[in-house]
């Protein structure tokens, strides 16, 4: 009976905090999609992986990882690394390091969205950006709609970053901005002497920090100057990949899944393609290696289909076992003449051994 009481009681206070079913609560943060080596909490992660505050994200080498927090989807680039500080009402992402490209659905009223990088802070609501943090800490943010608050991340200020970003200007739409270490640097120096001109030695109270800022705004504020106007052609596939970027079906999760154990249990030495009615997956070694858009419908010769990608050319079993593939920038055009395959390539015509995948 005291346990059923407890169930009750932690159901119901899940439900106050989130106004949403105990279930709903634990799915408000999940690993929608990733490709290549990802992994949580330094162990090997999986699509579907609830993830909470605190856990931490590593991409590898041509990887990346979508993360869906509430409505928002935020896709971590390779060779980033990523901590979700925390969830609901106040969502917050720090990048360490790496590249993150955050498609932020619009916040209510007592919700927000915070992203951090080690030298910046960025207010976000209803936006879809990029952020960068290098080894050198240099912060680059791109902005391809809405808008957001970005500030200098001073860690005497830490604490009231909500204060901070007050005072912080608003980078628009196609609008980017650089901020380095040294700035951030030069900022501290200038808070750190106004902390202790109001305080000596002593812990600073709420009063003093609220003063410190405003008397410091300036230093702690992005210079206005330094955002720029970008023309979204010059990064004509980021913004192709934001529009791109959506949470996938769930039949078709379960379908990816599925192939995944497969190739896990029983591996084939060239993988795995499963095709959708859009899109395609290749699948090696228990993992999503690739994915694109299927242009053109698979050419069907036998038991054997062939797919053209845009970027690779696929031979494989109509169960999906891939046989061969190579990679050649093609426009989907696949035909079958005198027994080989024919290929539109950058306007050329390239003949392929069906059999082998060998050029001709």
């Amino acid at each position: 009976m005291k346990k059923y009481f407890l169930s009750l009681f932690v159901f119901f206070i899940s439900f106050l905090i989130t106004g949403c079913p105990m279930k709903e609560y634990e799915e408000y943060a999940v690993i929608a999609f990733m490709i290549g080596d990802v992994k949580k909490n330094n162990s090997e992660a999986d699509i579907g992986d609830i993830i909470k505050e605190n856990d931490t994200i590593t991409t590898g080498d041509n990887s990346s990882c979508d993360i869906k927090i509430g409505e928002s989807i935020i896709r971590i680039k390779s060779k980033s690394d990523v901590k979700i500080a925390s969830l609901i009402k106040n969502n917050t992402v720090n990048l360490d390091s790496g590249k993150m490209i955050c498609k932020i659905m619009k916040q209510s009223k007592d919700e927000k969205f915070m992203v951090k990088t080690p030298t910046t802070v960025a207010a976000v609501r209803g936006t879809q950006f990029i952020v960068e943090a290098d080894k050198e800490l240099t912060t680059r943010i791109k902005v391809f709609e809405g808008e957001i608050k970005v500030a200098k991340r001073v860690k005497q200020l830490e604490s009231s970053l909500d204060k901070v970003l007050e005072h912080a200007p608003v980078v628009h739409q196609q609008e980017k901005i650089i901020i380095t270490a040294n700035e951030v640097l030069q900022a501290e120096k200038i808070v750190d002497a106004s902390l202790k001109k109001e305080t000596g030695s002593e812990t600073p109270s709420d009063e003093v920090i609220d003063r410190v800022i405003n008397d410091t705004k300036n230093a702690i504020a992005v210079n206005k100057a330094s955002i720029v106007k970008f023309h979204v052609i010059d990064f004509a596939d980021e913004n192709k990949e934001i529009i791109e970027i959506e949470r996938k079906p769930k039949d078709i999760i379960a379908r990816i899944n599925h192939t995944i154990v497969q190739e896990k249990e029983s591996p084939i030495p060239e993988g795995r393609l499963l095709i959708t009615n859009y899109d395609i997956y290749f699948i090696k070694d228990g993992k999503i290696q690739w994915d694109g858009k299927i242009i053109n419908d698979p050419v069907k010769d036998g038991d054997k289909l062939y797919i053209a990608t845009g970027d690779y050319l696929y031979c494989a079993q109509e169960d999906g076992p891939v046989l061969w593939k190579m990679q050649i920038e093609n426009s989907g055009k696949i035909t079958i003449v005198d027994g080989k395959l024919k290929i539109d390539s950058s306007g050329k015509n390239i003949y392929i051994d069906p059999n082998t995948g060998k050029r001709l």
